[in-house]
């Protein structure tokens, strides 16, 4: 004899046991002969319906929460760089104590070397 339960669980007794006063171990409900069950049968079909449009839901979903992260990662690279921007304009020049500021001298290279691109291979 096979006994139902109302939270949908089944269980196998031999025959000759009385399904009175039996307890479901997952719910704690009663268990009943299952002709006998109010559980309505599910059709398979409903079921595969209702799992493909959860699927293609997530799949919607999981779309826009990638498209999310991807704008969200450039917007906080772009904070970065504001505030990079403005920490350069805030921040003061550094005093020097000598009176003339020192001039940028564009330095040569020593005579006996030679720049790396000449010895490139034509």
């Amino acid at each position: 004899m096979i006994l139902s339960c109302v939270c949908g669980r089944r269980y196998r007794t031999p025959n000759d046991t009385d399904p009175k006063y039996r307890a479901c171990p997952q719910c704690g409900g009663t268990l009943v002969p299952e002709n006998e069950s109010l559980v309505p049968a599910i059709d398979i079909n409903v079921l595969l319906e209702q799992m493909k449009v959860l699927r293609d839901e997530l799949v919607a979903r999981d779309r826009q929460l990638r498209r999310a992260q991807a704008e969200s990662t450039v917007l906080r690279a772009e904070i970065e760089q504001l505030k990079a921007r403005v920490a350069a304009v805030q921040t003061p020049p550094p005093t020097s104590s000598s009176p003339t500021p020192a001039v940028a001298v564009p330095r040569e290279l020593p005579s006996n070397r030679v720049p790396l691109y000449a010895l490139r291979d034509p």
